[in-house]
């Protein structure tokens, strides 16, 4: 019988910073939990991005919007 072996890929290892949930607690406390998580993420993400692509953005912020 093969032995099931749980293989780790760097997309699979948790970050050592990103915040843990907690067990038990309020449904407060969970969205306060999971609104921290996103904006960890969110971060992430904003550091990845191009110089290029924030300056776009934020032109794109700037344009008037006719709906």
């Amino acid at each position: 019988m093969k032995e099931n072996k749980l293989q780790n890929h760097k997309n699979t290892v948790p970050d050592e910073k990103l915040l843990e949930f907690k067990w038990g607690g309020s449904t407060h406390q969970w969205e306060e939990q999971a609104d921290q998580m996103m904006n960890y993420l969110q971060d992430k993400l904003d550091d990845k991005e191009t110089d290029s692509e924030k300056e776009r953005k934020i032109q794109y912020g700037k344009q008037k919007q006719y709906w």
